[in-house]
């Protein structure tokens, strides 16, 4: 029997049939078309002052392809290694890897915090000591948005400043370590209650050892990963929910996403994600009141906790904001070329937020309308000129997705920092530079080979909630290829691409053991089992 064939005793319906099947071919033509790009091509940052410039140098194919069956084996060789190691004791080893190597490279890079990230930390200082001035110089007034992740700072600082006295935001990049940390954790966690299979948790926790671009991202004080911890753990306890039907999970699942988008609006991905299997879970479950009270549950916190921190800021300051820049606006960037020559396709435009914001007196409705005319427009021009639209859209996916350390190196050569380099990071942002993105371009190869294997067998089994992660990764593929785009985007779906990667290699594991045969040193190399299949990778929606 194959592995793909799993679940047997499962009798799946047919929406949630369709629903697999759709999200599985999706993914595989997108995962298929980044797995080919990346051998490819490779993507890179340059260095060029205040522009996020993007390079597109052509790669070895045929080498590329060497090193990824080389990766891959390495992964199948360790798998049958790790068996006997229990799931806590990868969750404890994968935190403290992870929380040591981030300490060591928060305090080598010293990154302070610049542009935006400025504007939002400057803000949580101010805020945390109840002077509300910075809601006077405009930034607020753009993106309001943004205050979330403010408000969440600002707690931090106030319990911080408890115990000392602030200096330095480093202690807030500690804890993104901290966070990262959780996230590992949350992944592992939802594939031990996703999958019936100890292996896939074991390659799991192995791919998270040597996935270092969150870790050099973690210097970086955007939202991003905290935000990303809070959406984890809500996918946990909503799966958790789905397989036992406790109040308390729903809740939690519930409060987790909202922090998620009140920390970083883009997590209404998961948001999308969590509701849709919520919903196709809904008629297998027939727990209709629950379900429905759930979702219900997970709308409503989410999307007024935005404007609840926005309102409270205003009242604490007694100053109105107003309307802020609709969300249309980004679309409507994600459409247009970038203000800065270098700069891919789609990433920032002023003119397409600030400046229409502006020349329309700050009125969001009438902004929304010169957007909205606005993606007419480029709608019409690429329909138009089919080849213009081909190199455009296929330039911004490439620029998100290949470019393989998602901004991690160029954020920590180009922003501000608190004092010099230390000696890892200073060899990472220069002599080490080439050596670190040539081994972060193949294990991203890797990463995608393996999440399209999977992808692959996701049409053949019978779990839907095998398809969390992937459905999580097409809403932000989608999400990016309309809207604004930057590479740094994409680390939250790189790192569920990472958990998600285990499952496509366990089942490349299972197949070649069935084809293994007569070859007795490939059966001895990769420790495959004497029969001729090993066990099932069962997943249960139990």
């Amino acid at each position: 029997m194959n592995v793909a064939t799993n679940l047997k005793t499962h009798q799946e319906n047919k929406l949630e049939k369709t629903a697999r099947l759709i999200i599985s071919i999706f993914m595989i033509l997108i995962m298929g078309f980044l797995t080919i790009v990346s051998l490819l091509h490779t993507t890179g940052m340059d260095v060029v002052p205040e522009i996020e410039s993007v390079s597109y140098l052509n790669d070895n194919f045929y080498l590329n392809i060497l090193l990824l069956a080389l990766s891959a084996a390495v992964c199948l060789i360790i798998m049958p290694l790790l068996k006997k190691m229990p799931l806590w004791v990868e969750i404890a080893v994968i935190c403290i890897w992870t929380i040591i190597l981030g300490l060591i490279w928060v305090y080598s890079s010293q990154l302070a915090p610049s542009e935006d990230s400025y504007h939002v930390t400057d803000a949580s200082m101010h805020f945390a000591n109840n002077n509300y001035s910075p809601m006077n110089d405009g930034y607020f007034k753009n993106y309001s948005f943004q205050l979330g992740y403010v408000f969440f700072n600002e707690i931090i600082i106030r319990i911080a400043s408890v115990f000392t006295e602030i200096q330095d935001f480093l202690f807030l990049e500690v804890l993104n370590v901290i966070f990262l940390a959780a996230v590992y954790a949350g992944i592992l966690l939802i594939n031990n209650k996703i999958f019936n299979d100890k292996r896939i948790c074991h390659l799991t926790f192995f791919l998270l050892l040597f996935s270092f671009q969150p870790i050099l991202f973690s210097s970086f004080l955007y939202g991003i990963i905290p935000g990303l911890m809070f959406a984890v753990w809500a996918v946990y306890f909503e799966i958790s929910y789905l397989k036992e039907s406790k109040i308390y999970q729903a809740i939690l699942s519930a409060v987790f996403i909202a922090l998620a988008v009140m920390i970083k609006s883009n997590y209404n991905i998961f948001l999308i994600a969590i509701l849709a299997m919520a919903f196709v879970k809904l008629f297998s479950r027939k727990k209709y009141i629950k379900d429905i009270v759930y979702m219900v549950l997970c709308v409503v916190l989410a999307v007024s906790i935005t404007p609840a921190v926005k309102s409270m800021y205003e009242s604490k300051s007694g100053i109105d904001l107003g309307d802020s820049i609709p969300y249309v606006s980004w679309i409507s960037m994600g459409m247009n070329e970038p203000s800065f020559a270098g700069c891919a396709p789609g990433w920032y435009n002023y003119s397409c937020t600030v400046t229409n914001f502006e020349e329309n007196n700050f009125n969001s409705s009438e902004a929304s309308k010169d957007s909205i005319e606005n993606i007419k427009e480029r709608l019409s021009y690429f329909i138009s000129d089919p080849q213009y639209a081909n190199d455009f859209f296929y330039e911004k996916i490439v620029s998100q997705w290949n470019e393989t350390s998602y901004q991690s190196i160029w954020t920590n050569k180009v922003r501000g920092q608190y004092a010099e380099k230390g000696a890892l990071a200073s060899w990472v942002c220069n002599e080490g530079e080439s050596a670190v993105s040539a081994f972060m371009d193949l294990y991203t190869q890797l990463i995608f080979a393996a999440v399209l294997f999977g992808v692959i067998m996701c049409t053949r089994n019978k779990n839907l909630f095998s398809t969390i992660f992937p459905l999580i990764i097409l809403g932000g593929f989608l999400y990016h290829l309309i809207s604004e785009a930057k590479s740094q985007y994409s680390i939250p779906y790189y790192v569920i691409m990472t958990g998600f990667a285990a499952y496509g290699l366990c089942c490349l594991y299972d197949i070649l053991a069935a084809k293994a045969g007569k070859h007795k040193w490939i059966s001895k190399l990769f420790n495959f089992p004497k029969h001729e299949m090993s066990s099932k990778i069962e997943a249960s929606d139990k």
